[in-house]
């Protein structure tokens, strides 16, 4: 149950903030919004206000802001006054700019909230630890926890985390024998690093292994004021940008594997994970994922804010819109792409579910 709440609390949140962000933009911008749905049809629950109706659909996976003439392939539409079509192009395109803007800004507040409340973390020397542990990884099944201080591979000790993701790297489909502590309590257990494939500097394939796990120093948490806490949130969530952008990257160059995309079960239980070690965890995995959120939605995509922005673009260079049959093609590719990404995102998920359940 506490999976369930956590995951509805944060995918609620994080898909709140971004509709937000649209909705907000169209209004001020004088767009008439027929429709604010947390959630994807049918619809569950509505209640219209004015000329809106706020909605939760059944399918939680999202939601949407329906602007007046927003996706017209009508030959024959004509523009009318408050229609998203009939407003200038700068102000669609903050409309349209709006949800991941929201995305962002969410992330750097509930980091500012965390550091706030729980102090600025500094690394400890000489220490390693487990910072993260993905779900149904070698390491979750071992029981480690995330934050668990790793102390010796087979026996041996390391001098940094680089050296000891080495040795994991180096040992894919062998049996470690692993010791950690977590809350004083020392603990022993085999792990064996799963394949992967990637591809190095030189541009050849390689073999690695990994458990799961990130890996760091340990850190003792100093308080602070709120300005260097924000300031905190801000540098956190421009460096977690740029680690979701070099991810895309190695995924797109084959440097990353696919298998290592999760989707709604995943990351339904790292919800799960962070509310068990508490409400700050949550806030801090929250701000996660809504950098994630931010960063797909403004990916070049048709169906996607980015897909937009990029029409949005070409029609402030051409002068004129894209065609509507341009639009539908391009629509309809974009639509094929992210059914394809669901697709993998699940098959992971399910293969992930299936290795947890036979082993």
């Amino acid at each position: 149950m506490t999976t369930i709440l956590a995951f509805i609390f944060v995918l609620g949140l994080l898909v709140f903030v971004h509709e937000l962000g649209h909705f907000i933009a169209a209004k001020k911008s004088g767009i008439r919004v027929e429709r604010f749905s947390l959630g994807f049809p049918p619809k569950l629950i509505g209640k219209k206000y004015g000329e809106t109706e706020y909605c939760i659909g059944v399918v939680p996976l999202g939601g949407y802001v329906k602007m007046t003439g927003e996706n017209e392939y009508d030959e024959n539409y004509k523009p009318q006054p408050g229609d998203f079509m009939a407003a200038s192009l700068w102000k669609r395109f903050i409309v349209i700019a709006a949800g991941p803007l929201m995305n962002f800004v969410t992330a750097i507040l509930l980091l500012f909230v965390v550091y706030w409340a729980a102090g600025i973390p500094e690394p400890i020397p000489d220490t390693i630890s487990a910072t993260s542990i993905a779900p149904g990884s070698p390491a979750e099944k071992a029981g480690m926890e995330p934050g668990a201080e790793l102390l010796s591979i087979d026996g041996l000790t390391f001098a940094d985390y680089a050296e000891m993701s080495a040795y994991i790297g180096d040992r894919p489909n062998q049996e470690l024998a692993f010791a950690w502590k977590t809350d004083e309590v020392t603990k022993t257990g085999i792990i064996i690093p799963q394949e992967n494939t990637v591809i190095d500097s030189a541009g050849n394939e390689k073999i690695v292994g990994r458990i799961g796990i990130g890996i760091g120093p340990l850190f003792e948490y100093k308080s602070t004021d709120p300005w260097h806490a924000f300031k905190e949130g801000l540098d956190a969530t421009i460096f977690l940008t740029g680690e979701m952008l070099r991810i895309i990257w190695r995924l797109i160059s084959q440097q990353e594997s696919i298998k290592n995309l999760g989707g709604p079960v995943m990351i339904a239980q790292a919800a799960g994970n962070a509310a068990k070690q508490g409400f700050l965890a949550l806030l801090g995995l929250a701000a996660f994922l809504s950098v994630n959120l931010a960063i797909l939605n403004i990916l070049p995509i048709p169906v996607l804010d980015g897909g937009h922005l990029v029409f949005l673009s070409i029609e402030g260079i051409i002068r004129r819109p894209v065609s509507i049959k341009g639009r539908m093609v391009a629509q309809q590719v974009g639509m094929i792409l992210l059914i394809l990404l669901m697709v993998v995102v699940t098959y992971n998920d399910i293969a992930r579910l299936l290795t947890g359940i036979l082993k």
